[in-house]
């Protein structure tokens, strides 16, 4: 019984362990472009002005990354230009190699996104 434990805990941790999933987190957009989020590609350079409350978690190993951020109602207009509608309500913005899926709450203050590479 012992050895079968050692075993399952051992197993468990070599399964956590693999991920290579990176969170960061920033007030503002000035704080994300400051940390170069952009430039690594897991995000357009796209979000509006108000963009705050910027969460980024990228998997490495699987090139990809989701997220979400906060925003002011009166740039989600010029924001939501740049982005192409989908008919689930959501909105698509596709760069060279990658794909991001942009889902806002309807009071148009926060949004929530997926990245995935084209296919």
């Amino acid at each position: 019984m012992h050895q079968s434990l050692i075993v399952c805990i051992a197993a468990l941790l070599s399964l956590t362990s693999c991920s290579d999933v990176v969170t960061r987190t920033y007030a503002t957009l000035d704080d994300a472009r400051r940390d170069r989020l952009f430039e690594r590609g897991w995000l357009p350079d796209i979000l509006p002005p108000s963009a705050r409350q910027i969460r980024v978690s990228s998997d490495l190993d699987v090139n990809t990354a989701d997220g979400e951020f906060s925003l002011d109602p009166e740039h989600f207009s010029v924001f939501t230009e740049r982005l192409r509608p989908r008919k689930d309500g959501s909105f698509e913005f596709s760069g060279e190699r990658n794909t991001w899926v942009f889902t806002c709450d309807s009071s148009h203050t926060h949004c929530h996104y997926s990245m995935r590479l084209k296919t």
